[in-house]
């Protein structure tokens, strides 16, 4: 105890005691005590809506300059979203009036009709939103109510918004609703959310002409029945989100920094430079009065590559040694290790750098991001965007007469591609035959619809079958060892044109998937083909 806590403790035992008691805490974790080594450590005990304060404006604008000019950084950006959103997180309807809603799905989502500015589709509107909640770290998507007379097979369009139309200027407010208004986003009493402050325009958009180019700086309060917030929380209580980019953005910076240096330092390396020394002094500059190119007669300045210099009598010319860049690639390679973990992608999706990987490491590697790219999916996508989306659709199809509807949607995202097409494959077979899995699941799992798929496979099979045309493919006929069916020739021609078909068939595919898992394992199955 020093002379200060005798003294404190003297005056106020209780106060004295407790600041004791505290300073003999703080010495059992060393990263919370004070001195040279932690005198750089930013320790703001705020919450996470404080620590991002009005930094929310900057990091999105710096996170955006690199996307424009950073390869690396527009890379990043690109391999998240598509690994994330792929073509598209995909419903399946169930319940009464599935087929109802799944028809409505197919003639608004899956055309140019969702999107209020008719340009893409709804799996379109998925990626732009997901590269804006990279970019600038959240995304708003605004429900657009149209008329009847408009011709949308749903009345609802949805606009994409980026976070700057949120007023970060409302911030500390009561609301109407009894409770806070955070940075733009309103609550009630008991901390749900109610509104939303949004400018009618991007605040930093230009106006049109005769107005000034001025944008009006109210912000309107916008009910949040209406308005879908996305970004990806990581604190409790956060109620907005920052740029992915603002753990690297200091890093990116520097590092585009260094490689410009890098750049320059290699193109004076690749000149041949000289350096003239007067020797009798006689010349009335570096290069002599009379160190000319030996064409125009003017004082040589600059080199070319392959430039010969004439030199009078009496020069002296040395030559420089070049500065090497030997340290170029391993420190790239680290910095960028440093990035690619800030964005939460691999280096190899980063850089396309695959010189060091090997199949197993490559896999690991894959597997891991796939455990992020599913938080993102299954905790941000799917319950923030694609699930409202679809209760606004079925709102929307019950506002018309007489048609009853109440589908739930069940979400199938895109599958990471295959690393190893034929190991995998036989994976799923094994998996569907061993009871693990089953068809449709599997299906689901790489992307597809099973109904569309046993349609385009009972379609497909009618039509061989009336060509009368006999396929290697075909497993009512032919086995994957190439062996004629026992039983399912016979069966397939009886089953021709029935609704049952394509079963018939989906049933012998998955029987030849032990054929194909026998015959592999003993190296046949090449053979056979």
């Amino acid at each position: 105890m020093n002379v200060l806590d005798r003294v404190i403790t003297w005056f106020a035992p209780q106060w004295g005691h407790h600041r004791v008691r505290a300073r003999l805490a703080i010495r059992h974790f060393e990263s919370a005590s004070v001195g040279r080594r932690t005198d750089g450590y930013h320790r703001l005990a705020t919450d996470a809506n404080a620590a991002a304060g009005n930094a929310l404006t900057t990091l999105r604008a710096q996170a955006r300059d690199l996307v424009r000019n950073n390869p690396w950084a527009r890379q990043g950006l690109r391999r998240l979203v598509a690994n994330t959103v792929g073509w598209g997180i995909r419903p399946k309807a169930v319940g009464r009036g599935a087929d109802v809603a799944t028809q409505r799905w197919r003639d608004w989502a899956e055309t140019t009709q969702c999107d209020a500015a008719g340009r893409l589709t709804m799996y379109g509107l998925q990626k732009l939103a997901m590269r804006t909640i990279v970019e600038s770290g959240e995304v708003l998507i605004r429900r657009r109510w149209r008329l009847p007379e408009d011709g949308l097979a749903v009345p609802m369009q949805l606009q994409i918004l980026e976070p700057d139309f949120l007023d970060a200027g409302r911030d500390g407010y009561l609301g109407e609703a009894g409770g806070p208004i955070v940075q733009g986003v309103e609550f009630d009493a008991i901390g749900r959310r109610v509104a939303y402050w949004l400018f009618d325009r991007h605040p930093g958009s230009t106006g049109p002409i005769g107005t000034g180019g001025k944008i009006s700086a109210v912000s309107r309060r916008i009910p949040a029945d209406g308005i879908l917030h996305v970004y990806d929380q990581e604190r409790a209580g956060q109620v907005r989100g920052p740029s992915w980019f603002a753990s690297v953005d200091v890093l990116l910076h520097d590092f585009g920094d260094f490689q410009d240096a890098t750049i320059v330092r290699q193109k004076i390396a690749a000149y041949l430079a000289a350096f003239v020394t007067d020797l009798d002094g006689t010349g009335n500059d570096a290069l002599g009065q009379r160190g000319t190119d030996g064409q125009s007669g003017q004082a040589t300045e600059t080199f070319e590559p392959g430039m010969i210099v004439p030199l009078q009598p009496g020069k002296n010319v040395t030559f420089p040694n070049p500065p090497s860049t030997s340290d170029y690639e391993p420190f790239s390679a680290a910095a960028l290790r440093g990035v690619a973990a800030g964005l939460g992608t691999t280096y190899e999706d980063l850089t396309g750098d695959l010189s060091e990987v090997i199949f197993s490491s490559g896999r690991m590697g894959r597997i891991a991001h796939q455990q992020d790219v599913h938080d993102w999916r299954w905790n941000m996508l799917i319950p923030q965007f694609c699930v409202p989306t679809w209760d606004w659709m079925i709102t929307a199809i019950k506002l018309e007469q007489g048609i009853d509807v109440a589908a739930t949607a069940e979400w199938h995202p895109a599958p990471m591609p295959l690393l190893d097409v034929d190991k995998e494959s036989m994976a799923y077979q094994r998996r569907v035959r061993n009871g693990q899995l089953t068809w449709p699941q599997m299906v689901r799992e790489l992307g597809e619809d099973p109904d569309r798929m046993l349609d385009e496979i009972e379609a497909f099979n009618k039509e061989v079958d009336r060509r009368g045309i006999r396929l290697d493919c075909d497993p009512r006929n032919l086995t994957v060892a190439g062996q004629a069916q026992q039983a399912g020739g016979a069966a397939s021609k009886a089953s021709a044109g029935k609704p049952n078909g394509a079963a018939a068939g989906a049933d012998a595919a998955v029987e030849d998937s032990g054929d194909a898992a026998d015959t592999t394992d003993t190296g046949e199955s090449g053979a056979a083909h």
